[in-house]
């Protein structure tokens, strides 16, 4: 059986949408041990992945446990097949951080 290009891409979307559920989980389990919290945004958040959706997510930890969590983060991405976006919430002004801090998820 022959599947078509559309067909393919629903079922990376979904693919995606189920690994973002479980990134969910375990970037929670993260922030409570150490201490902080990420902001997950964009269509992860929004519940709206396509085929080509990637992670992106603002880290908002202590300074001495903000490499770690970096850390985490691309693990846990890596391990589900997901492209990202990572940066911590201390780098970001104006626009999007009212956004993301509005409507982002909060994982913690």
């Amino acid at each position: 059986m022959f599947l078509t290009v559309s067909h393919r891409k629903l079922m990376e979307a979904e693919r995606r949408s189920k690994a973002a559920g479980s990134l969910k989980t375990i970037l929670a389990a993260h922030a409570r041990r150490l201490g902080g919290r990420y902001l997950l945004y964009g269509s992860a958040a929004k519940g709206t992945m396509t085929f080509d959706s990637d992670i992106d997510l603002l880290l908002d930890f202590p300074d001495e446990t903000e490499a770690e969590a970096w850390r985490a983060a691309e693990s846990a991405c890596v391990a589900l097949g997901m492209e990202y976006d990572i940066m911590p919430l201390k780098w970001t002004k104006g626009r999007l951080r009212a956004t993301v801090e509005a409507t982002g998820l909060t994982l913690s």
